[in-house]
């Protein structure tokens, strides 16, 4: 039994076929199980929800969008970093935050539950609009792998980035940290979304770190 994966146009969702079958379905990835094995500890198996779904139903699939060229992004981008920046660096250095430890960890810590609260709002509303378009009477599955090899730990280099802005943070007292206070935030967006709701279950299949032992039907 050979799975197929496709990306989705919500970060929690994978478009799935089996080989030598015309039935599609979705991969919740929100729903892996345990989550230890994003950390790379060994498990014997893995667990993750799928939905058979129509095959003409099409409202998971990536649409074609018009790219964006790298100029006209960094165009966009620049003066709102800019402006960001200088407020920050006027928001330390006027209220005088950089000799104040304990209050700049406070603003670590808030930088990073706003990005995590961000990807569980992120992560509802995907599911309340795959509800909408996945029919109610669809069948429901478990896909159990069996694991290989452990997983690589995936969110390691996650974690020894936000060590990094919190080791720049704290050792700059001049209103530039405030700049590694956005980039926390920004790298911790992508931890969770990472460890909450979009690992990549296709990497470790395709590599041959874990593979397909059941599919049961609830």
């Amino acid at each position: 039994m050979e799975l197929k994966f496709k990306n989705s146009s919500m970060m929690c969702f994978q478009i799935v076929q089996i080989d030598q079958e015309s039935k599609k379905y979705v991969m919740d990835t929100s729903t892996i199980s345990p989550k230890s094995y994003y950390w790379g500890i060994k498990t014997d198996t893995i667990t993750v929800d799928m939905v058979e779904i129509e095959k003409n139903n099409n409202q998971f699939a990536i649409k074609p969008r018009r790219p964006v060229s790298a100029t006209m992004g960094a165009i966009i981008v620049q003066p709102i970093v800019k402006v960001s920046y200088d407020a920050l660096k006027e928001l330390f250095i006027h209220n005088n935050i950089s000799e104040q430890i304990l209050l700049k960890l406070l603003l670590f810590a808030i930088s990073m539950l706003i990005s995590y609260f961000a990807i569980l709002i992120s992560l509802k509303l995907s599911h309340k609009k795959a509800d909408k378009w996945i029919p109610k009477n669809s069948n429901k599955y478990i896909v159990t792998f069996t694991t290989i090899q452990k997983s690589n730990g995936g969110a390691y280099p996650f974690v020894g980035a936000i060590a990094l802005c919190l080791l720049f943070f704290l050792g700059l007292n001049n209103g530039t940290e405030g700049a590694f206070l956005v980039i926390n935030g920004i790298v911790s967006l992508f931890f969770f979304m990472f460890t909450l709701g979009s690992f990549p279950i296709a990497h470790p299949y395709k590599h041959g770190q874990i593979e397909v032992e059941k599919i049961e039907k609830l």
